[in-house]
């Protein structure tokens, strides 16, 4: 039983991506696929199966449906809401009635990419920051030397330069040093044979347009519900990187909004859960069908309010 985004779907079944490429950025298929698992690559039994879960739309693929099956959203009477952050950052609102889902262009940031010190959640990497004594605390997955900064650490980290007062919330830094002529606030100096990990103006604003591209999208998909951000009962954050995020600095610095702070449940990787489901649970390969198709895709790029509601999170 697979699951992936859209366009690591197509690669994977030979299926080509170019409609994605262009709008309206529709998949060549979106309906779940049974084939001959020996087919496809694997080394199986003749008559094993493949179970690739459907898509919902463009850019909100089998994974999304894998975290609904999950997380349960779809059975529930209450409103909930699904962040799974990524490259792309996928969200889902509603209940049982009624879903709507969209996908927001967080880009690579909080994964580590095209941050100065970024990397992977991996053994050296700083996971958490914290105030001590008028000063920075920092937490090193493996608790060796630190080689660099993941994304529950970049969060961590400028949601702490906010609360000392070396970023404003406006996002300008107010550096401690400089690193090739740029300024920078240094989270662990290079000294007792640590290479040293700092943010960067750079840095913060990368962080800038992944937080407001998710927060605006998880504002239009409220406002496309009819429903307040306080009407939501629970937010089920997926993937790696929400089962480390500290909610505390997720909302400080507008990542996720205020009224869903008390709200937040990590659910680990929920669309790979939700990818053996469809195989242990019986009757999850058809709920994984009508979920797909009675959930409605939003597109962000062709609302008008999407440019002003991005530009209103990126603070």
């Amino acid at each position: 039983s697979m699951v992936g985004n859209s366009c690591m779907h197509h690669l994977f079944l030979g299926f080509s991506p170019d409609s994605m490429v262009h709008a309206p950025y529709q998949p060549a298929v979106r309906e779940g696929l049974i084939l001959p698992a020996g087919e496809c690559g694997f080394t199986a039994a003749l008559s094993a199966e493949l179970f690739f879960l459907p898509l919902i739309a463009g850019f909100v693929g089998a994974d999304t449906i894998g975290g609904l099956l999950a997380t349960g959203l779809g059975q529930e009477t209450s409103l909930s809401l699904l962040i799974d952050i990524g490259t792309n950052g996928e969200l889902v609102i509603g209940n049982k009635e009624r879903r709507i889902a969209c996908s927001t262009a967080a880009g690579p940031a909080l994964e580590g990419a095209k941050i100065s010190c970024g990397m992977r959640g991996t053994q050296g990497a700083v996971e958490h920051v914290d105030l001590e004594d008028g000063g920075l605390r920092c937490q090193v997955i493996g608790g060796g030397p630190a080689q660099g900064i993941c994304g529950s650490g970049l969060i961590d980290g400028i949601a702490a330069l906010l609360k000392l007062g070396a970023m404003d919330e406006s996002g300008k830094l107010c550096g401690d040093g400089k690193v090739d002529g740029s300024e920078v606030y240094w989270l662990i100096r290079p000294e007792q044979g640590q290479k040293g990990v700092f943010l960067s103006q750079k840095d913060i604003r990368e962080v800038q347009l992944a937080k407001g591209a998710i927060a605006a999208g998880i504002h239009l998909l409220a406002e496309a519900m009819g429903v307040s951000l306080n009407q939501i009962d629970r937010v089920y954050l997926a993937g790696a990187f929400g089962t480390y995020l500290n909610p505390e600095s997720a909302c400080a610095i507008g990542l996720i909004p205020r009224e869903c702070k008390e709200k937040l449940i990590p659910v680990g990787n929920a669309a790979g859960e939700g990818a053996k489901r469809v195989l242990l649970q019986a009757g999850a390969w058809e709920d994984a069908a009508k979920l797909a198709d009675k959930t409605e895709f939003l597109e962000l790029a062709s609302l008008p309010q999407f440019q002003d509601a991005f530009v209103d999170e990126l603070e």
